[in-house]
């Protein structure tokens, strides 16, 4: 019996450290506590944001799922490290009273040793106890810097999520506004400038997304500073004008197929872990798009390539995911 819960105890310990090393070492995808805790408390709130629509329930997520995710791997740590040191009636000793602890002080006992407090009440009974308390303590002071560093970098990362969205939303209110507004001599260079310097921006916070998996529970409830608006924005207005002018210069269409390129790698990075692409295809009024005339192909036909684009289902998958609506998308 006491190798069963000893060797309960380590398994605990060794989920948590896995789950807490592939969060938030791997720059991968998050670890299997963090993503079945960050995505069933997404999907039920996001569910009652659907019903009646508060968006500040969605911008509760990110903060209180990293909260909680941190007060997991701590619990279940002690928990863990808790049960190693019931296994044996000997493992911890009160060196006033001569007695061994009871659960409840080997509890309090382990709680002070992986924090690395160290008061001193309680003492490992033996030289192999003594080295587990050195190992316990080792591990709860990994976890916690590993949580502390985390955290600072993942709100670095939220920052920078938002500067990208009011840079994006700084171009146009809506995909027909976008084109508008930079359509320059009607040669789009104004836009293809523009784009071309977001692209590092948007590239590194798509790998910030695929490094910090918590990244995708952090809404904004101002659809200024929403990441998903922005994006699908500004794809559906490079779109437009990739598949709706036939003049484009190459070095114009170059700029511009390099900026989807990178949204679509940002696509490709939320698929791997978080969006799966919509069954339906969505639908595109021709009255969402530019009034201009450096667009030369038909406003029905342009319709037609748009969403006849396999990547249209998977970013209506992203902007439902992130609690906002399509047509959101397009009309301001």
């Amino acid at each position: 019996m006491a190798y069963f819960i000893a060797l309960s105890g380590l398994v605990l310990i060794g989920l948590v450290v896995y789950d807490a090393v592939q969060t938030t070492l791997s720059a991968a995808r998050a670890g299997p506590l963090a993503r079945l805790l960050g995505r069933f408390v997404w999907l039920s709130v996001l569910r009652l944001h659907r019903r009646f629509s508060r968006h500040g329930w969605l911008e509760a997520v990110g903060p209180w799922v990293t909260v909680a995710l941190m007060v997991t791997w701590v619990g279940l740590i002690w928990l863990g490290w808790w049960l190693v040191f019931c296994s044996q009636e000997a493992a911890v000793f009160h060196p006033d009273s001569g007695t061994f602890a009871n659960p409840m002080e080997r509890l309090y006992f382990v709680g002070y040793t992986i924090t690395t407090l160290g008061y001193g009440d309680f003492v490992p009974g033996s030289a192999e106890w003594q080295l587990l308390a050195v190992v316990a303590a080792a591990n709860g002071f990994f976890l916690l810097t590993l949580a502390v560093t985390y955290i600072l970098s993942v709100m670095s990362a939220v920052v920078q999520k938002r500067q990208l969205a009011l840079s994006i939303h700084a171009l146009g209110e809506t995909p027909a506004s976008i084109v508008e507004n930079l359509v320059g001599e009607g040669d789009f260079s104004v836009l293809a400038g523009q784009v071309d310097e977001l692209q590092p921006t948007i590239i590194s916070v798509g790998q910030q997304h695929l490094a910090y998996p918590m990244l995708h529970y952090y809404h904004q409830g101002d659809i200024e500073r929403a990441l998903p608006v922005a994006l699908c924005r500004l794809y559906q207005a490079l779109a437009i004008v990739c598949h709706g002018s036939t003049s484009l210069s190459p070095s114009v269409r170059v700029k511009l197929q390099a900026t989807l390129y990178a949204l679509d790698n940002f696509l490709s990075v939320l698929c791997h872990d978080f969006v799966r692409p919509g069954r339906r295809t969505p639908e595109i009024a021709a009255a969402w798009l530019p009034a201009t005339a450096a667009l030369d192909v038909s406003p029905e036909a342009l319709c037609q390539r748009l969403e006849a684009l396999e990547e249209q289902r998977t970013w209506l998958a992203y902007v439902h995911k992130d609690g906002w609506d399509w047509r959101a998308m397009w009309v301001h």
